[in-house]
């Protein structure tokens, strides 16, 4: 194979790398964070800063939001999956039929 012809995108799924993920918009960013520092007020007994709310939400994006991102992509996969196999059953037609029409 030569080198030139040689192109990422041409390797199987399981090998190829997947695109980082895309940022939240701001006004999701804004509601996300906005909800984290709402609940460590009401959980915490020490008050916790905006700035650190922020970088709590950033960890939590960068560590975790693969794991939830991956289990969503399974889960889809396998609802897919089902309406795959509920096409075929749906759209299956019966071959050799011409002779049994007849009698």
């Amino acid at each position: 194979m030569h080198s030139a012809s040689w192109n990422p995108a041409h390797r199987p799924a399981k090998h190829r790398k997947a695109e980082a993920m895309k940022p939240l918009s701001p006004t999701l960013r804004k509601e996300a964070v906005t909800s984290l520092e709402q609940f460590c007020d009401e959980q915490f007994d020490e008050p916790v800063g905006n700035l650190a709310v922020e970088a709590l939400f950033d960890f939590m994006v960068a560590e975790l939001g693969p794991l939830f991102y991956n289990q969503g992509v399974k889960d889809a996969q396998a609802r897919i999956q089902g309406v795959i196999t509920d096409l075929d059953q749906e759209v299956y037609q019966e071959p050799f039929t011409f002779w049994r029409r007849k009698r």
